[in-house]
């Protein structure tokens, strides 16, 4: 559940549970691995798929460097992408829903990953620079 931890500071986190009905949607099944909710599948050319995400906040920071407060970091063989869990750009960046950020990880990224490896590097390669870490 998008909640609050540390003493009030307004975090926003995803959990695997959230995560998993997604991610079986396209054929991933959740593996064991310290620091992230992974996910991985044999894709139907044969080629291995690991999704691998984490939920990474911290407002001082964020607001220093002008990125998001909160952003679910999306980790593909095709590189290291964020997905905002909050809206930005804007000055208050209120919570996204989490059924929004859901749609837009499966859009944006599991979606692509059904294709082959040099159609789903040009999308990959193609995404706004508000995806980009």
């Amino acid at each position: 559940m998008l909640g609050e931890r540390r003493g009030g500071e307004r975090d926003v986190m995803v959990s695997r549970k959230q995560l998993e009905p997604a991610l079986g949607r396209h054929g991933f099944s959740y593996v064991e691995e310290p620091g992230f909710h992974s996910f991985h599948r044999v894709h139907r050319d044969g080629d291995d798929q690991y999704v691998r995400l984490f939920t990474w906040s911290n407002r001082a920071h964020a607001d220093k460097a002008g990125i998001p407060r909160a952003y679910l970091v999306v980790v593909l063989r095709e590189g290291c992408f964020r997905l905002p869990l909050v809206q930005w750009p804007s000055a208050g960046q209120a919570r996204v829903p989490l059924g929004e950020v859901i749609d837009e990880l499966e859009r944006l990224f599991l979606g692509p990953l059904e294709l082959d490896a040099a159609s789903r590097s040009r999308i990959f390669a193609g995404l706004e620079d508000r995806y980009v870490l």
